[in-house]
């Protein structure tokens, strides 16, 4: 069929259609979370809700506008009420369950508007081409911002009665917009960067986001847009995005959300260097202000900035420990740093910052990419000992994740430093899922490097390892006062933790499983074909609902430490410990007494964590729970007391609620403890200890 023909259709096609078409066009706007155990993303649908904002507010009664996170609601919605247009967020967590929707809804009303948008679509020629192969159905695509680029489509579709083919027939410049026409990728012009975030409207004062205060759902909001820096594995190093855009009217959003949080503690920010910009201590002191008035938020998740460290830890000082001071380091490594276009502040700044902000903030944690070019078993190796021994909390460990729009992705890159790539699917991005009356599975992968030519897939699987011993004995906190006593002793933590994970193989057998049952499920978890992969999960979907292990290794090992072996972890790090220290130990006459106390003193306060109604007491002859109100090196002669005293193990009231909140967000099957070893500050979640 020729063009001038498509078009005839097309207007036939559009008389037809005013006949069906709601009175007011229905929007349905999704950013779609797998469910199951646990959310796969238990936030906000912010973007989504930005977007569903700008067109209420431009567009008035025009339109009628719903957001949507659940399938199940958006199912049920879309079967009461045929929409006219279906927007959806794509992020590599949530892209095939939202394309297997909207695949059902054309089979069922093939005259329903299909959009997409967001981060996880390429912009080379190779990238967008092979999405559109796989995604065929889709009739827009939003690139880069998306507020205005989608009311401008709205508005074209608008101006003819929501017809996309008279639409697409006259060849539009839709700003930020493509579309496949004619054959080929059509791109419409790149719109300017919105340089007032104050401009946009607040879904959550609008009222738009009430539906989502349900006790799971974390709630989202932005006070900047954008990255200064150019790193070449992450989509906010291209160009467009080196500018910040900054918001600051924050006051009237947080208090309305403070006000139906719904015992969720957290709050999160999708800034991406908070704490770094003059603004950032205005917005701090509106958070206090809300934290003063409503008790909330207990944490803010959020990365902080990369540089201008004492702007962030007087930030951090002003939100009563809420939050956590981030080091994005990704290596310490010059080569890996350069290849990547990064640079880091000096480990020894990574030492001031740590000490300062013990006393500002709930804690530090570092960041680190294990895949990156140039990287090795000794760069991996040096990069942890650095972060760990400059006195920095906990350690997020990533693989490197090939990106869509990242400079790492594109073929020149790999072909650079041949690296080699696996699909995986992602932790709890899989599941069964109805609409119209039908079932279909649908499951999330993404693509990770797991070799490159400075790094063998071994020497990958042998950092893994290494990787997974930080979670359990640094990340876990666990075994804070420990790595206390080595700061006393001029002890390195981090060779204790390689000292430990060298004799992994004569651990007590469930310790050693636990490393082995993790390198099975690395290797079992990785595909070369992408469609191999769902195939298989397609056929076996019946286990894999349930499956933790299948997919998200780490995780699993962890809290399997954690809640399944602690008894027997906690004996083993402490028998170690006395042998590892065993030369200094037999110089002071006290240490063997102190050690032996304080493994006593340990197990109890950090035992079935989350189990708040158990009290112990013990008598000890050195006051730990004053050394735990502490800082800094952990000196046994500070603590002797004069005579021994009783001590009482237990978890308060506030202590309670928070373990509470967590195991009512995440829950407490096998996938829920998952989520709060990994998720929740287990080191603020364990037990108080007074001396009586």
């Amino acid at each position: 069929m020729n063009q001038s023909a498509k078009v005839a259709v097309a207007e036939l096609h559009l008389r037809v259609m005013k006949n069906n078409m709601p009175m007011t066009p229905r929007i349905f706007l999704a950013d779609l979370t797998h469910v199951g155990e646990s959310l796969s993303s238990n936030v906000f649908p912010l973007g989504v809700g930005l977007v569903g904002a700008c067109l209420k507010e431009n567009l008035e009664t025009k339109v009628e506008v719903e957001l949507f996170k659940y399938p199940g609601d958006l199912a049920q919605r879309v079967e009461e009420s045929v929409p006219t247009l279906v927007g959806f967020s794509n992020y590599s967590w949530n892209c095939n369950i939202s394309y297997d929707y909207a695949r059902k809804i054309k089979e069922r009303h093939p005259e329903v508007i299909v959009i997409f948008g967001g981060p996880n679509y390429g912009l080379t020629k190779r990238e967008t081409e092979l999405f559109w192969q796989r995604y065929p159905l889709i009739d827009f695509y939003i690139v880069k911002e998306g507020e205005l680029a989608t009311l401008a489509l709205v508005e074209k579709l608008a101006e003819l009665d929501f017809n996309t083919e008279l639409l697409k027939s006259s060849m539009p410049e839709l700003p930020n917009c493509h579309y496949w026409w004619a054959g080929e990728i059509q791109q419409g012009p790149e719109l300017s960067r919105i340089r007032d975030l104050n401009h946009i409207p607040s879904p959550y004062l609008m009222g738009m986001m009430d539906k989502f205060f349900d006790g799971k759902l974390a709630p989202l909001v932005h006070t900047t847009r954008g990255c200064p820096f150019a790193c070449t594995f992450c989509s906010e190093g291209a160009t467009y995005y080196n500018k910040v855009a900054q918001r600051t009217e924050l006051a009237d959003e947080l208090a309305y959300i403070a006000a139906r949080i719904n015992n969720v503690p957290d709050l999160f920010l999708s800034d991406a260097n908070f704490g770094m910009y003059r603004e950032d201590k205005g917005k701090a002191e509106v958070i206090a202000d809300v934290q003063a008035k409503h008790g909330w938020p207990k944490r803010l998740v959020v990365s902080t900035g990369k540089n201008r460290k004492e702007r962030i830890l007087e930030v951090s000082s002003l939100l009563s420990g809420a939050l956590k001071i981030t080091a994005s380091l990704q290596s310490t490594d010059d080569t890996i740093l350069e290849n990547i276009k990064r640079s880091n502040i000096a480990t020894d700044a990574l030492t001031e910052i740590a000490d300062q902000s013990s006393e500002s903030s709930s804690g530090t944690y570092s960041e680190l990419i294990l895949g990156l070019p140039g990287d090795c078993v000794e760069a991996h190796t040096n990069s942890l000992r650095d972060v760990i021994d400059s006195h920095m909390g906990m350690v997020r460990m990533y693989q490197l994740i090939m990106l869509p729009q990242t400079e790492l992705n594109t073929p020149e890159s790999r072909a650079k430093h041949d690296m080699k790539t696996k699909f995986r699917p992602m932790p709890r991005s899989f599941g069964q899922y109805k609409i119209f009356g039908g079932n279909f599975f649908s499951l999330e992968w993404e693509e990770i490097c797991v070799a490159n030519n400075t790094l063998s897939f071994a020497d990958y699987l042998e950092c893994r390892q290494l990787d997974l011993s930080v979670e359990i004995l640094h990340n876990t906190g666990i075994f804070l006062l420990l790595q206390r006593l080595c700061r006393y002793l001029n002890l390195s933590w981090f060779n204790f933790i390689q000292y430990f994970h060298e004799s992994r193989d004569s651990h007590p057998s469930a310790l050693s499983q636990i490393y082995d049952a993790f390198i099975c499920d690395s290797q079992s978890c990785l595909w070369d074909d992408v469609d191999e992969m769902k195939t298989f999960f397609q056929l076996d979907k019946a286990s894999t609902s349930t499956d933790v292990k299948s997919t998200n290794e780490m995780a699993n090992a962890k809290a399997a430490a954690v809640f399944k072996f602690h008894a027997l972890l906690h004996e083993t790090v402490f028998k170690m410990f006395s042998e590892f220290s065993s030369e200094v130990i037999s110089r002071e006459s006290t240490l063997d007494k102190f050690i032996n106390e304080l493994a006593d003193f340990n197990f109890l306060r950090t035992k079935d964590v989350l189990v708040f109604d158990d009290v112990y007491e013990r008598t000890f002859s050195f006051d730990f729970s004053l050394a735990l109100e502490r800082q800094g090196p952990l000196s046994p002669q500070d603590y002797l007391l004069p005579t021994p005293s009783l001590f009482k193990f237990f978890h308060d009231a506030e202590k309670a609620a928070l373990i509470s909140e967590y195991t009512q967000q995440y829950g407490i099957s096998e996938d829920g403890l998952t989520r709060i070893v990994m998720r929740a500050p287990l080191n603020e979640l364990y037990r108080d200890a007074i001396r009586l």
